[in-house]
C-alpha cells in the first residue's frame, strides 16, 4: 500500500477497533455465514484471514478446526482480535500477523483457504491484492471476498464513493461486481460463486462508529437527501419522520474463487 493510505488507515482503525469487535454487521453479519458455507473449510486446513479486523472470519475457521493466520495492519486492531478470540478459547488456533494485504509475506501456495472480509475498499490497489491472494494459496485452493460494491454506473460509483469516504477517511473505493469478478479472473482465480447482499444501516450509527462528529453527519444526511436518481436506487434511503436520522443500504458482493 501507498505509506499514506497506510497511515490513514492505521489512525482510523487503530482508533476504533473496539467498535469494528462489537459492531453486529461485522460479528454476525449475513456475509460471515455465507462466506464459511460458500469456502467449505476442512478441518486441519491451512488458512489466512487477511484484514482481519475484529477477528470474526478467522474465529469461525478456528471454530471449524483450521490452523488460522488472522493479519491486519493495524497492531491495535490485531489486539482487539486477539482478545476477542481468546475470551472464545480459541486462541492456540489462531496466530497473528501485521502484514500488508498488497505484499503478504508467506511463500507461494501456502494456505489451502484465504479469505478477507469488508476490507479491500481500503487498500490503493486491488488488483495487485487479489494476485497476492492468489499467489499464497495452494493450486485447486479456495479465495473468498466479501467487500461492498457499488453500481456499474460511472457517475453513481464515483458518488457513493465520495459519501463512503467522507464518512472514513481511509476509504480509497469500492468496485462493481462485474470489476471485481476481473480481479479474480485476472489472478487465475476462477469464480465458482458469486453473491450480493444488501445491509441497512442506521446513518448516525454508521458515521458514529467511524468517530464522525454532527456537522459531518450532517452533510451525510444531505448527501442521502441529494443524491442523484441512480444513487437513491442503490442506497434506498428511508427518512426518520423527525429529518434527524435515516436508515440506507449497502450492497456487498461475496465472491468465492479457486487457483486453476
Amino acid at each position: 500500500m501507498r505509506s499514506d493510505a497506510k497511515a490513514r488507515v492505521q489512525a482510523q482503525f487503530g482508533a476504533h477497533a473496539a467498535a469494528y469487535v462489537s459492531a453486529a454487521t461485522f460479528r454476525q453479519g449475513a456475509t460471515l455465514g455465507a462466506l464459511i458455507e460458500a469456502i467449505t473449510p476442512q478441518s486441519g486446513q491451512r488458512a489466512l484471514d487477511v484484514a482481519t479486523g475484529g477477528g470474526h472470519t478467522a474465529l469461525e475457521l478456528a471454530r471449524r478446526g483450521l490452523w488460522v493466520v488472522a493479519g491486519d495492519l493495524t497492531a491495535p486492531m490485531l489486539r482487539a482480535a486477539r482478545v476477542h478470540i481468546r475470551a472464545q478459547s480459541f486462541e492456540g488456533a489462531v496466530h497473528y500477523a501485521q502484514l500488508d494485504a498488497e505484499a503478504l509475506p508467506f511463500p507461494v501456495g501456502a494456505f489451502d483457504v484465504v479469505t478477507c472480509r469488508v476490507a479491500p475498499h481500503h487498500f490503493p490497489h486491488v488488483a495487485r491484492f487479489v494476485r497476492e491472494l492468489a499467489r499464497v494459496v495452494r493450486s485447486g485452493g479456495t479465495v473468498g471476498v466479501v467487500d461492498i460494491v457499488t453500481p456499474p454506473q460511472p457517475k453513481a460509483a464515483r458518488y457513493i464513493n465520495a459519501y463512503e469516504r467522507l464518512r472514513d477517511p481511509s476509504h480509497i473505493w469500492a468496485y462493481s461486481v462485474a470489476e471485481w469478478q476481473g480481479f479474480f479472473s485476472d489472478a487465475g482465480l476462477r469464480v465458482e460463486h458469486t453473491q450480493l447482499f444488501e445491509t441497512r444501516h442506521q446513518l448516525s450509527e454508521w458515521a458514529q462508529r467511524m468517530g464522525r462528529d454532527a456537522p459531518t453527519t450532517l452533510r451525510l444526511a444531505a448527501m442521502l437527501r441529494q443524491a442523484p436518481q441512480p444513487v437513491a436506487e442503490w442506497l434506498r434511503p428511508q427518512f426518520a419522520p423527525s429529518g434527524q436520522d435515516a436508515q440506507f443500504s449497502i450492497w456487498q458482493v461475496l465472491l468465492v474463487g479457486r487457483k486453476e
